[in-house]
């Protein structure tokens, strides 16, 4: 039900948005040049620049390509660009062979078209000179530029005038500086307002009332102890790693699902939330920041003394996989994409470095050769990257397979040893069977009577039914629909020497082309998600099957049991008691009694192996039966698999990369030794002098990736600790020293205030890397603690707030809004949640149109466990600054827009959520308005309303239900939903303090 809002209220939101729409600056955005460098001028250079440049022979239509001013002048035809307008743009005619054709050669690749238009759709931002320049990169820096690359410099901290303000080393370098420009700090915060301050920050939900009353009292004799049995007990609570989590998974790039791929597809990534649920459990343990980031870059490489720890490294590594990847069709840079993104996602989360602009060329500002970035390539080209079944789409990706979430370790080759032994099953087990009453029992160390031979299988009681190019055909008299066969099986040959490995076992008719029936087998290279694994298949006519995800190692004995009971199909794997396979699949056989054993009915595929002990069951087995009757056997038990995760292993063959001429492997060059950066420490120290971080020595039989992961955690590294450190003070202070958190090379921000970085950068590391410590550390600083409100000669002496003499005002990011919202109606449930919405769905979303905004489930858990597909955010979030999961970002940017205020008007879910406040502040008869009012605004701004708030809102309310006198009763509740969503809009609610 859609509220009418009073029109002056309507009027001050609107005003109050519109007031403060800031209009474009001239400074190109930090994320908008990485976009330009890595992603257009590669295609520029490559695709462009032969017939568009100075440097052409014939200046094809007068159009210059290589400089920014060249593309807006345009060439005979007009301007080829118009920023922001696509539709508009002469170049997007020319490169969709409109009006003209461009490249004459051949059309650039749909998904290159496609990053060309994103460019001009997000402003055309070009860093490019006026001119073209040399294309060779930057020569010389100086000190200054390269401020990130030298070592740290740790200080003792400064000396200064006022020695009772200080309340730690911080507050000692922040106060020199101050005392430095001649200007003053404001006030502390005020009490209360230091409580919801710090709730926001360290859990990202404010405070209960009673809760800021408990602070104040204790404050008022203590305010420093106080503080800090506060901040303590807000870094245990659950509810910090669900909000800090999210500030990591900013900077991880996190998405459920893959993004436009260039053609307009977008699959689905269903397991993407076990990454998310990795960094929520990761902040909430304090795993030290070097083995965080180790975890993430080779957690597949780690040991792991249980299986749960090493599931959870499996699941780190999705660090790597979850990014956004271009179309394969047509693409014969796919590989090199993805390694592209790797590269760049961990350059630039852990050191603030754009090394993916060095794939064409040598970075044309930071001292990165393109040698350095194909160092790094070789030791991702030396990963296999587990993204799973990109929507079963192989135009969008490849398929691949997923690391596989198991209840114990992989074993030392035991457990192998005795599946390959001779199969003598006990007497018990042939008892179990009996007891279950099977309608067909047969040991199959000889040709059972009644059954045909298709081809020449031998037998004997050692060895039972050995297959070559051969099977059994057998029936058995009134079996019912429902039914369940079991027996044990050897593959003999290698799961990738065929398309499929073998059939084992088939319920249908014999001979039918359409292969009607419920056929088991193991799959082969047709398909890479099932290569060795379980499937089940009801012929070409309905063509449905299901999968499992064990991988039958050849040459073992298994015991399979598979259960059909109506169209629900169960598939057991050695005595597990989680089904192999559990889905539904529609029966295709009909009133069909016989049945095929090592092949399909058909023939095809027959297994090379042995069969032994099968038994035909006329109903449908329960789970404790199948776990009974393989516990009877006195085999080795399977290990139940716990899901799938996205990730990375090792590559078979590791292997150095060669350096591809402009970015492509069309032409490729020398070959580079896999490592890392070595340049840029070249440029700030002596050639003599030690590397600043040891180089790495990488064995030929790895990646290089657990060498990688060291190099970048090592204590000397100047960028790594730097960059977290700041990334921290940016969440709590609302900027950063550096106020580019992604980029801490050459057209970066300079830190504000130096030595305190630096400083901090050492604390982080001497604290263990543990980040809470370093929370810890600067929400109890006396500059943490400064009031948002400040004077005058403050604001003259220090407009914006460099000196930080002030706290920054800050605006609740999406998910706050939202669980704060959820947390005022009473509704919100802190539980964490279940998995994802899509965690079953591996599909494009995006077929037909708009799909994917049906796949968004109703949802009172917190926002970060809400599903968050790329170009299909929640809506509850959308309008709200919300990252777009395709690239690292560090800082959101900061719009108001009239679209926000229209959101908390219009929204359905913002209406709904006033209503359940709105039915909560009534739910008493005797209460008044007036403490119905002012129960509104301890749950909506944890605060009693002042006298004329009071009168205000009395006047409010008796208006509307003037209004709407004579009205139902759900309808007389309406002036208080409307009163409860004016609350939800104003500034108190949407800011910090």
């Amino acid at each position: 039900m859609t509220h009418r809002i009073p029109s002056l209220l309507f009027a001050l939101l609107i005003a109050n948005a519109i007031g403060s729409i800031a209009f474009g600056q001239e400074q190109i955005p930090t994320e908008e040049r990485a976009f330009f460098e890595e992603k257009v001028r590669p295609i520029l250079v490559t695709q462009c620049y032969e017939c568009h440049s100075e440097k052409s022979k014939e200046i094809g239509g007068k159009l210059l390509l290589d400089s920014r001013a060249g593309i807006l002048k345009g060439g005979e035809s007009g301007p080829a660009v118009v920023p922001g307008e696509p539709e508009k743009s002469l170049l997007m005619d020319a490169l969709h062979y409109e009006s003209f054709e461009m490249p004459p050669e051949k059309p650039l690749s749909e998904s290159d078209i496609h990053v060309v238009s994103q460019w001009i759709q997000r402003g055309a931002w070009d860093p490019r000179t006026q001119t073209a320049t040399k294309s060779g990169p930057k020569e010389s820096w100086t000190p200054q530029e390269l401020w990130s690359f030298h070592p740290r410099h740790v200080t003792p901290p400064p000396s200064v005038s006022q020695k009772d303000w200080p309340q730690g080393p911080i507050d000692q370098f922040v106060l020199h500086k101050i005392e430095q420009a001649g200007a003053k700090p404001t006030e502390d915060v005020e009490i209360s307002a230091l409580a919801r301050r710090l709730f926001y920050d360290l859990i990202g939900l404010p405070p209960s009332l009673e809760e800021i009353d408990s602070f104040v009292q204790a404050a008022r004799k203590d305010r420093q102890q106080a503080t800090e049995a506060l901040v303590d007990e807000l870094l245990s609570r659950p509810q910090f790693g669900e909000h800090w989590g999210r500030h990591w998974l900013d900077v991880a790039r996190y998405g459920e699902s893959n993004g436009n791929d260039g053609l307009s597809r977008n699959a689905t990534f269903p397991h993407a939330w076990r990454y998310r649920d990795y960094v929520i459990d990761a902040m909430n343990r304090d795993i030290p920041y070097d083995r965080f980031l180790t975890e993430q870059i080779a957690g597949d490489l780690l040991p792991a003394a249980t299986a749960e720890e090493r599931n959870r490294l499996l699941v780190a590594t999705g660090f790597l996989a979850i990014g956004s990847k271009p179309a394969s069709a047509m693409n014969k840079d796919f590989p090199m994409d993805i390694v592209d993104d790797q590269i760049n996602t961990v350059s630039t989360a852990v050191m603030g470095l754009s090394v993916a602009c060095a794939r064409c060329h040598d970075h044309k500002h930071d001292p990165i050769p393109t040698r350095d970035y194909y160092a790094l390539a070789g030791i991702f080209k030396s990963s296999e990257t587990l993204y799973g079944a990109a929507g079963n789409e192989k135009l969008t990706a490849p398929p691949t397979e997923l690391h596989v979430l198991r209840t114990e370790l992989p074993d030392d080759g035991n457990k192998l040893d005795q599946m390959k032994a001779s199969l003598a099953l006990p007497d018990g087990y042939f008892s179990q069977v009996q007891q279950l009453k099977p309608q067909l029992s047969v040991a199959l160390d000889q040709l059972p009577e009644g059954w045909k031979e298709v081809g020449s299988p031998k037998y004997s009681e050692a060895e039972f039914a050995q297959l070559k190019e051969s099977f059994l055909q057998g029936s058995a008299n009134d079996l019912t629909a429902d039914y369940t066969v079991s027996f044990w099986f050897k593959n003999d040959m290698k799961n990738n020497a065929r398309p499929i490995t073998a059939y084992l076992f088939t319920r249908g008719e014999l001979g039918n082309k359409e292969i009607p029936g419920d056929h088991l087998g193991i799959g082969g290279t047709h398909d890479a998600k099932r290569t060795g694994r379980l499937f089940v298949f009801n012929g070409n006519k309905k063509k449905a099957s299901l999968a499992g995800s064990t991988v039958i190692a050849p040459g073992t004995w298994n015991h399979v049991v598979m259960v059909r009971k109506g169209n629900q199909v169960r598939v057991y794997l050695n005595g597990v008691q989680k089904p192999e396979i559990d889905g539904k699949l529609e029966p295709t056989f009909g009133k069909e009694s016989r049945f095929s054993l090592g092949g399909r009915s058909e023939g095809f595929a027959p297994l090379t192996g042995h069969l032994a002990h099968f038994n035909l069951f006329s109903k449908p087995l329960s789970d404790t039966d199948v776990v009974a009757l393989h516990v009877a056997s006195d085999r080795p038990k399977g290990v139940t698999q716990l899901g799938v995760a996205m990730g990375v292993r090792e590559a078979k063959k590791p292997a150095d990369c060669k350096v591809h001429i402009n970015g492509t492997s069309a032409k490729l060059g020398a070959e580079v030794p896999r490592g890392t950066l070595t340049a840029c420490w070249k440029v700030v120290q002596d050639a003599e002098a030690s590397p600043i971080v040891p180089e790495l020595k990488i064995p030929d039989s790895v990646s290089g990736r657990r060498e990688l992961a060291a190099w970048l955690t090592d204590p000397g590294q100047p960028q790594t600790w730097r960059v977290m450190a700041n990334r921290v003070w940016l969440k709590l202070m609302g900027e950063g020293l550096v106020a580019t958190p992604d980029d801490f090379g050459v057209y970066g921000a300079r830190p504000t205030h130096p030595e305190l970085l630096d400083w901090l950068a050492q604390d982080f590391i001497d604290q263990g890397g543990s980040i809470k410590a370093l929370i810890r550390s600067i929400v109890l600083s006396r500059t943490y603690q400064l009031s948002s409100d400040y004077d005058p000669q403050i604001a003259q002496q220090d407009p914006e707030n460099r000196l930080i003499t002030r706290h920054r005002k800050r605006r609740l990011s999406a998910e706050q809004l939202r669980d704060s919202i959820l947390l005022a109606s009473g509704t919100l449930d802190l539980k964490p949640a279940n998995g994802s919405p899509i965690q079953e769905i591996d599909a494009l979303i995006n077929q037909p149109p708009y799909e994917a905004s049906t796949l968004h489930r109703p949802s009172k858990h917190r926002s970060i466990y809400l599903c968050y597909m790329r170009n299909a955010p929640p809506a509850e979030l959308a309008a709200f600054d919300l990252p777009d999961g395709i690239k690292v970002t560090g800082k959101r940017s900061q719009t108001v827009l009239p679209a926000q205020s229209l959101f908390l008007l219009n929204s359905p879910f913002v209406i709904e959520q006033a209503e359940n406040l709105a039915s909560k502040i009534t739910a008493d008869p005797k209460a008044t308005t007036e403490e119905k009012i002012t129960q509104a605004f301890r749950r909506a701004l944890q605060r009693d309303p002042t006298q004329t708030e009071l009168i205000e809102a009395v006047t409010l309310l008796d208006r509307l239900e003037s209004e709407s006198s004579g009205a139902s009763q759900s309808e007389k509740m309406l002036p208080w939903a409307v009163f409860c969503q004016a609350l939800f809009a104003a500034n108190e609610f949407r800011y910090v303090d």
